[in-house]
């Protein structure tokens, strides 16, 4: 059996695309670490480090690879993941 990513969910308490991201990975049965910027004054220092540049939440990080996930797309977030919807 094939292990499931390992995936960071960095957003905020707010964030509407964040919640349908994380619901999304429930659904799919993905567990996450959910980073929130609001309590991890790193965490956004983080991603501008990773991506280069600054991203509206939610930002991903699967397998180590750091994506942005806004607007949500659920078709695009299950390709990053490997998951067959």
């Amino acid at each position: 059996m094939e292990h499931p990513p390992t995936v960071k969910v960095f957003s905020t308490k707010w964030c509407t695309d964040c919640m349908l991201a994380k619901q999304f990975l429930k659904q799919q049965g993905i567990p996450y670490d959910d980073i929130l910027l609001e309590t991890d004054p790193e965490a956004k220092n983080y991603i501008i480090e990773r991506l280069g540049r600054t991203a509206k939440v939610p930002v991903l990080e699967i397998n180590g690879r750091v994506v942005s996930c806004n607007p949500f797309d659920r078709l695009k977030l299950a390709a990053e993941l490997g998951v067959v919807l």
